[in-house]
């Protein structure tokens, strides 16, 4: 208990410091597209780790083949060693969906409730100053139980992490825990579990045909698309969470042709992985007999996102941090949501991840984007203290419930 209280009391003394530290990062435009925007967040994180005694990797983006320059910002990996059991990954996202020039439009602001607005300010640049305060505070502490300490942050999670997913897996192979630094919900949950995601294009070829004279030749991909279209919206399971949508539907070019070309953009999500592989084979079975003769189906482009899958070791993690929020004087739950992050893939890894390990906010990727500053030095010391619990259980530990919680209770 003394841990803990030691945790807050450097937390509350650190307050004004955080909201300063989030002032700097939020006043960084760094949209997903703009890379030197995002390298100036990582010259800031970069020099708070050497700081802190981290070793730091620098990994920069491969260039795209157009301009010869980087497509996305960089990524750091910071490692520092201790002397426990464990190796726990910390991982944030330095980007915003937010446009090059908004940080000036709307600066870093506090509002007559305590609540700090600005771009990215809760999406996820209270994260990484609060993973960034919650080491430095174990450090100061002299409490550094865990084996290792790995942050890893990335330049392109508002875009699906094309660059910074390769970075994440190097980093998380050897770990035995991890911890997501996106925010909390607004209720103050943490997140144990996220849905998977497909995206898919769907192209249809047909045949065309003048529409007036002799439409019996052509071979209409817009019908089959329009076809296609209720086939896809009627495999959706909403009360099993399973959703599918398309999204944009495009065909034909001229009001007297007969198209011979339809493009369909769909997005399907749910909560297990079994559950995609499911819709892919009946997609798959489906575009495989068109409905109107003529016409071909091909799958043009497929990308997909795992989901974050309620696991034994997520759940034993999340009962050690329902007991430090409870010594904390708060309580927290662990909630399901549709929304995806990297922590599906660090946790399809096989990884435990527990996810929302950031301060309480709201309004994520609208200007309106709100973080509830007076909660901030609760939710460091709990995180910090989660860090040094987990950290010094031993991996073989980090699966059982109950010896997690008679660590969170030391």
């Amino acid at each position: 208990m003394d841990f803990v209280r030691n945790m807050l009391r450097s937390a509350e003394a650190a307050a004004s410091q955080y909201t300063s530290d989030l002032s700097a990062l939020v006043g960084i435009d760094s949209g997903s597209d703009d890379p030197a925007g995002v390298n100036r967040v990582a010259d800031w994180v970069s020099d708070r780790l050497v700081a802190l005694g981290f070793s730091i990797e620098r990994q920069t983006a491969p260039s795209d083949e157009a301009t010869g320059q980087a497509r996305y910002g960089d990524a750091l990996v910071a490692r520092r060693k201790g002397s426990g059991q464990s190796r726990v990954l910390l991982f944030a996202h330095m980007d915003t969906v937010f446009l090059r020039g908004d940080a000036a439009k709307r600066p870093f602001s506090i509002d007559s409730d305590g609540l700090a607005h600005g771009p990215g300010v809760t999406d996820d640049k209270a994260g990484i100053v609060a993973g960034l305060h919650a080491a430095a505070h174990l450090i100061a502490e002299g409490s550094e139980r865990y084996s290792e300490l790995v942050l890893v942050f990335t330049p392109d999670e508002e875009i699906g992490s094309p660059f910074g997913r390769t970075v994440l897996a190097s980093a998380a192979r050897d770990v035995d825990v991890a911890l997501c630094l996106e925010c909390a919900r607004e209720n103050g949950d943490l997140v144990a579990a996220r849905k998977g995601v497909i995206d898919l294009e769907l192209e249809i070829d047909g045949i065309a045909a003048h529409s007036g004279i002799e439409p019996e030749r052509g071979a209409h991909a817009g019908l089959e698309a329009a076809h296609l279209t209720i086939f896809l919206q009627s495999i959706a399971d909403w009360p099993a969470g399973i959703t599918v949508n398309v999204g944009k539907l495009r065909a034909g070019e001229r009001l007297n042709i007969v198209p011979d070309y339809a493009r369909l953009s769909v997005e399907m999500r749910a909560p297990r992985q079994e559950d995609l592989e499911l819709l892919m084979a009946k997609i798959r079975e489906r575009i495989a007999k068109p409905l109107v003769p003529g016409t071909k189906i091909s799958i043009l482009e497929l990308e997909d996102c795992p989901p974050m899958e309620r696991t034994a070791a997520s759940e034993s993690i999340g009962a050690a941090a329902s007991k430090i929020a409870d010594s904390l004087g708060f309580s927290i739950r662990l909630a399901t949501t549709g929304g995806v992050s990297d922590a599906n893939r660090v946790s399809a890894l096989g990884v435990p991840t527990l996810d929302g390990l950031g301060p309480i906010g709201g309004g994520d990727h609208t200007p309106g984007e709100w973080l509830q500053l007076r909660t901030v030095p609760q939710r460091v010391a709990f995180l910090a203290t989660l860090i040094d619990t987990l950290g010094a259980a031993s991996p073989v530990e980090a699966d059982s419930l109950e010896a997690l919680r008679t660590a969170a209770s030391a």
